[in-house]
């Protein structure tokens, strides 16, 4: 009888320990997943970079998130993308393709995977574009809809910061909150200035190294980025970009460094003016010119042109070369 009793103990023990089970847990098998890398890209609450290496098409990838954690699962050679909730004891799974995922789960992911299959059926912008408002109106409370908000309103070459207000407003404070959307309502203009000139914080976004894979270019904390525009066919940008490849070794090697985004159309000529990448001196470009994204989103209109902002994205000064740069962030890092 109290081996029978001990016995019963032990199982109500470890249900309940599967009942608390804080694990997170994607459980993946997809067609056409060749066994190369997948770059795990987190987003909110905090950035950092991980890798899944595939067998045969499948993946497990488990962590225990302190808090609802957003991230991406990105394709380097492709740049496709596909957005991942965590939340604690919960599943997601994928199957499909990585171009077209069909994805099932509990909570945020598997509201997402419908709205997926929703998208996925419709053949213009317009109609995916009502179909992801649709969605965000009706979840406010749901952190795919920072996510979306972000994807298709922020995310493009000229944001309607109007309809991003409105679609802001309804959601949950903690949504709201959340790091995606706390950044961008600090990039919306001001009720006494309806430009995008005094935005305070640069949006996210990805870029590609010379190899087109997805880098990590985000600092620790209490480090800064110099985003530096320039291209191969501008002749003063290659000047002052010369001036900041002899500065940026005076700086400590995690307290700064240098995003090079080039405006360049053409791969050979911009491979032919890169120089060799470091922790503190990053090459990227996309090739589409005045058309980059980037570009686009901090209203770059002439070279040369930069950016100076801290870990968090915050825009600290602009158009800084030579000793006007040394002197701003040797400030910036004894504050």
């Amino acid at each position: 009888m109290k081996i029978y009793s001990t016995l019963i103990v032990l199982i109500m023990l470890a249900l309940s320990s599967c009942k608390e089970n804080p694990t997170f847990t994607i459980r993946a098998e997809m067609d056409g997943l060749a066994d190369k890398p997948i770059l795990v890209v987190y987003d909110d609450p905090t950035s950092r970079l991980d890798t899944i290496f595939p067998k045969e098409g499948k993946f497990d990838y488990a962590f225990t998130p302190d808090t609802i954690t957003l991230f991406r699962l990105v394709m380097p050679e492709t740049g496709e993308v596909i957005p991942v909730f965590a939340d604690k004891g919960q599943e997601m799974t994928l199957a499909g393709t990585f171009q077209a995922p069909d994805i099932t789960g509990d909570g945020m992911n598997g509201e997402y995977g419908a709205l997926l299959k929703e998208v996925q059926a419709l053949k213009d912008s317009a109609s995916i574009a009502q179909a992801v408002e649709k969605f965000i109106q009706t979840h406010p409370s749901s952190f795919a809809s920072a996510y979306l908000i972000n994807q298709y309103f922020i995310q493009v070459p000229s944001p309607d910061t109007e309809k991003i207000d409105r679609l802001i407003a309804p959601l949950a404070g903690n949504i709201k909150d959340s790091r995606i959307l706390s950044v961008i309502l600090k990039t919306l203009p001001s009720q006494e200035n309806n430009t995008r000139q005094n935005k305070e914080y640069v949006n996210y976004f990805s870029c590609k190294d010379r190899e087109g894979k997805y880098i990590s270019w985000a600092g620790e904390k209490g480090s800064y980025t110099l985003l530096n525009f320039w291209a191969s066919w501008d002749e003063e940008s290659l000047v002052r970009r010369d001036s900041l490849a002899k500065l940026v070794e005076k700086f400590p090697e995690k307290k700064f460094k240098v995003l090079n985004i080039s405006l360049d159309y053409e791969k050979d000529k911009w491979l032919e003016k890169c120089k060799k990448d470091t922790k503190q001196w990053i090459e990227t470009c996309d090739f589409k010119g005045w058309n980059n994204t980037i570009v686009k989103q901090n209203q770059i209109h002439t070279l040369p042109a930069n950016i100076l902002i801290n870990n968090s994205r915050k825009i600290i000064d602009v158009q800084l070369y030579n000793q006007a740069l040394y002197n701003k962030v040797n400030e910036e890092l004894k504050e």
